[in-house]
């Protein structure tokens, strides 16, 4: 199931791409690998955030999925990650283990947000985007002023975050 699948409508997005000369597995072992310390502007912002203490340098994807996000598939050209959330932080959703994505999907309750993230490469390019979808007007307009605050520096996590897997991916040791 691709970030297509998952959320194909949406109110909110973010894309952001570069290219990485490395191979689709060590890409994404570098995705899931990457520790706030590679990433200091994630790690400062998050760390007022919800992410927990940065300074244990957890891996981001890890923190991510203890703090509220579930891997809702995972093929081998993407990763996709989804929350349900009200406005605020640190206000998720649990998704049941067994079945996170068939749970979003069906989830419409007013009053929360969906979100979903993904990691994707294709060819040499690998990309992240992000896409939110509100479950009602009312949510829809209340987060657009959020977002419009938080558009510039989540845009800036994503390709410091970026530079960092292509970092993690392009030095990993080949074993031929």
């Amino acid at each position: 199931m691709s970030l297509d699948d998952v959320i194909p409508d949406w109110h909110f997005r973010e894309h952001h791409s570069i290219e990485v000369d490395a191979y689709a597995d060590t890409v994404f072992r570098a995705v899931e690998e990457v520790t706030w310390r590679e990433v200091p502007v994630f790690r400062a912002l998050m760390a007022l955030r919800m992410f927990g203490d940065p300074a244990r340098d957890p891996r981001i994807f890890a923190s991510m999925t203890q703090e509220g996000f579930a891997v809702l598939d995972r093929r081998d050209n993407e990763i996709v990650l989804g929350t349900v959330m009200k406005i605020g932080f640190g206000k998720h959703r649990e998704l049941p283990a067994d079945l996170p994505a068939e749970a979003f999907l069906k989830f419409g309750e007013p009053g929360y947000l969906k979100a979903a993230v993904n990691f994707r490469r294709h060819g040499s390019t690998v990309s992240t985007e992000t896409r939110v979808w509100a479950t009602d007007e009312r949510t829809r307009r209340r987060f657009r002023a959020y977002w419009m605050v938080i558009r510039g520096p989540s845009g800036m996590i994503r390709r410091v975050w970026l530079k960092a897997i292509r970092e993690r991916a392009e030095n990993e040791p080949v074993f031929l």
